[in-house]
């Protein structure tokens, strides 16, 4: 399990070959990686322009609630290996902000718990977004999504 909460961006390629590296056990690799868009789309269907995302987080805090969704994860899945990074400050549309591996024996397993981890770290994961739109010194944070607290009723 590899947890890691960056300014850094990273490289997804990168990440996919170490959760690889000389794994010859697992069968099946599953990974996510979610990146910053160009506009917000509001709970009313309308979109608002964003240009930069700013993320901010607890540091201490945030690695230990993604760790322990990690965990959650293990426990519920036979996984070879875990790989989050979540990225915090100031992200322009496409940069990536967060990457999620797992791998194991069989493909229904990884992929369950990459959707798992994801579900619950954009849910209960401590980080706080602001969207700003492009030319603004103010931005606007972002509130949560029923879609997103829906999401996890499925586990």
């Amino acid at each position: 399990m590899s947890i890691s909460v960056q300014a850094e961006g990273f490289d997804p390629g990168a990440e996919y070959n170490l959760l690889r590296s000389e794994n010859y056990v697992d069968g099946a690799t599953a990974m996510f990686v979610g990146n910053v868009r160009d506009f917000s789309p509001a709970e009313s269907g309308e979109q608002q322009s964003v240009a930069v995302l700013e993320l901010e987080h607890y540091p201490g805090m945030a690695e230990a609630a993604l760790t322990d969704i990690a965990r959650q994860a293990a426990q519920r899945w036979p996984l070879g290996r875990v790989r989050i990074i979540h990225r915090f400050g100031p992200l322009a549309a496409g940069d990536e902000i967060v990457f999620v591996g797992s791998t194991s024996a069989h493909r229904q397993a990884a992929l369950d718990a990459c959707a798992f981890i994801m579900d619950f770290l954009k849910s209960r994961a401590p980080f706080w977004k602001k969207e700003f739109a492009k030319g603004a010194e103010t931005g606007d944070w972002v509130q949560a999504r029923n879609s997103d607290e829906d999401a996890l009723k499925k586990w």
